[in-house]
């Protein structure tokens, strides 16, 4: 009988309340308690079911006036008397800073202000403790409060000490989505306020704290220790390399296997396995992607569609492969065709490095889920992996998303050369790597409307804004007998000078594309462009007449 689909849903009480369709993953909650670990981080790609299992985990150790335990009824953990015992037997800290994020270091600390105080709104009872102090009482307040002079890095270890003292027994701490506001921070410059920020909250929340029974943590990457964990060893980190915990995350085969038979969809049996299936966690657990599993079982049409695309931020990925070199696009290229690569496997990752590590890319796809690991050979004390695309759906992401960056890539670095050309006076060059340029970023119907020029005044405007270190850009202005399109001046005594005037080919008028690039330096001749450049002293200028026709461009430069 067909399922009622969980697929937007991340609340383990309001999937199990509302008979929503479900993954028993429950048995994860007993090996939790079993490992004796004081602190745990699972860090796995996105949507392979971290949230919908930390709120398992709060929903089976948090205290309530209600009791929660119905909920596990019928689950493999009501098989387990002696773990069943632990459930609704302690207070829960719980902590999600997927929302913690901004422009700016400023706009992130209050959204983090924000969330300790929601979090401390939430045990608001411990105002009227008589187990607590006055002192204590004071502090709740501050944070609660969110007072700006107040230091955060205390709040989340008070909470539990003051949940300790009230309850007689330790909180479980879950933190989901630990990485997000370091991830954030990476990409929008403020990583140094954020680390030095997080790295003291954790020190302080997780280092020998005496008032947590049991720390979970959860992400994408695991941030070196150097980086946000610094001192900290009481941490076990189970990565996707880990044979613990392997198939806490994810589904496995024979999870799939009652899936498809639960909606009916056995005959798709091997279009899923070669869709969504392909991960290796730990030594040889195959795990397939949750996410992209239920969305297919669920979809009516049938059609196996890369339903992870648009899932994740892949910022990171993003910038290292546009700042990478061509070793990168051709690996990328082996791995489209099916083929596979070697690289150094490197675990921690230290986000002010990435950009100088080498085979840092590899293993970001790798813990974001792009890629899936055959093999790991140990040479010279170092971890080789060998690499390969998982499954379809990787295959058309990466080929879509990436081979899409490495266009923006290429287009970046002969818009950089471009500019290098001109300011060489290499103009054969600079016409030559211009076309490039044009025909690569450009769409022919950038240039389908009525004042086409004005689009191509925009773009060159917009290439030649760059250069405002160098030069003072003016446009449209008055010079001589007429309006020039572009004049660049220059701020230094080394440079040139340049008069630019643009025309759109009219096949009405000229007979060639020539016949368009004369006509537009004869405009800036007649018409005496260069007299400004001319009373403000400038002895090199250069006339430079570009004419267009689509994306094909006709350049000619005269000196004055």
């Amino acid at each position: 009988m067909k399922q009622k689909s969980s697929i937007t849903h991340f609340d383990f009480e309001e999937i199990i309340s509302k008979d929503l369709y479900y993954v028993d993953k429950t048995l994860f909650i007993k090996d939790i308690i079993e490992s004796k670990q004081a602190v745990y981080l699972f860090p796995r790609p996105r949507r392979f079911g971290k949230t919908l299992n930390m709120m398992m985990l709060r929903r089976f150790f948090e205290k309530t006036e209600v009791s929660k335990k119905h909920l596990f009824d019928g689950l493999l953990i009501a098989n387990e008397p002696e773990i069943m015992a632990l459930q609704g037997q302690f207070p829960v800290i719980w902590l999600t800073f997927k929302g913690v994020k901004g422009q700016n270091w400023k706009h992130s600390d209050v959204m983090l202000r924000a969330l300790l105080s929601e979090e401390y709104g939430r045990h608001d009872y411990l105002n009227t403790s008589d187990k607590l102090d006055v002192d204590d009482k004071l502090y709740f307040k501050e944070i609660y409060s969110q007072n700006k002079e107040f230091v955060n890095n205390l709040a989340i270890r008070n909470l539990c000490k003051f949940l300790q003292k009230h309850h007689g027994v330790k909180p479980y701490l879950l933190i989901d989505e630990y990485d997000t506001p370091i991830n954030d921070a990476y990409i929008n410059n403020y990583y140094t306020d954020c680390i030095a920020c997080f790295r003291e909250l954790y020190s302080q929340a997780l280092k020998d704290n005496p008032y947590i029974e049991r720390a979970v943590i959860t992400g994408i990457y695991r941030v070196a220790k150097e980086s946000i964990f610094s001192g900290l060893n009481n941490l076990k980190v189970a990565t996707i390399l880990n044979e613990d915990f392997a198939s806490s995350f994810g589904f496995t085969q024979a999870e799939v296997d009652k899936i498809i038979i639960d909606y009916e969809r056995e005959s798709d049996a091997e279009t899923i396995k070669r869709w969504y299936n392909g991960y290796v966690f730990g030594k040889e657990t195959v795990i397939y992607n949750p996410w992209s599993v239920l969305y297919y079982v669920d979809d009516k049409d049938r059609m196996p569609k890369p339903y992870w695309v648009n899932t994740s931020n892949n910022d990171i990925i993003k910038e290292l492969i546009t700042n990478g070199n061509t070793e990168i696009k051709q690996d990328i290229e082996t791995l489209i065709n099916g083929g596979t690569i070697k690289k150094l496997i490197t675990e921690d990752v230290v986000f002010g490095n990435i950009n100088i590590a080498k085979d840092a890319l590899w293993s970001f796809f790798l813990f974001s889920g792009y890629l899936k690991l055959i093999h790991i050979d140990e040479v010279n004390g170092q971890r080789i992996g060998t690499f390969a695309i998982p499954n379809i759906e990787l295959l058309t992401i990466i080929k879509d998303s990436i081979d899409y960056w490495f266009v923006k890539s290429e287009s970046s670095d002969k818009f950089e050369t471009v500019l290098k050309y001109l300011k060489a006076k290499r103009f054969e060059d600079f016409e030559d790597y211009f076309e490039e340029f044009i025909a690569q970023v450009c769409s022919y119907y950038d240039f389908a409307n009525k004042e086409p020029e004005r689009v191509y005044h925009a773009l060159v405007l917009g290439m030649m804004v760059n250069l405002q270190s160098e030069y003072k850009i003016t446009s449209n202005r008055e010079s001589g007998y007429g309006r020039y399109d572009i004049v660049l001046h220059p701020l230094k005594n080394n440079l040139p000078a340049f008069v630019f005037e643009f025309k759109k080919f009219n096949k009405k008028v000229e007979k060639s594309i020539q016949d368009t690039v004369d006509t537009a330096l004869n405009q800036i001749k007649t018409l005496n462009y260069a007299s400004t450049l001319q009373q403000e002293g400038f002895a090199d200028i250069h006339y430079i007449a570009i004419a267009f026709k689509g994306k094909k461009v006709k350049l000619v430069v005269e000196k004055v």
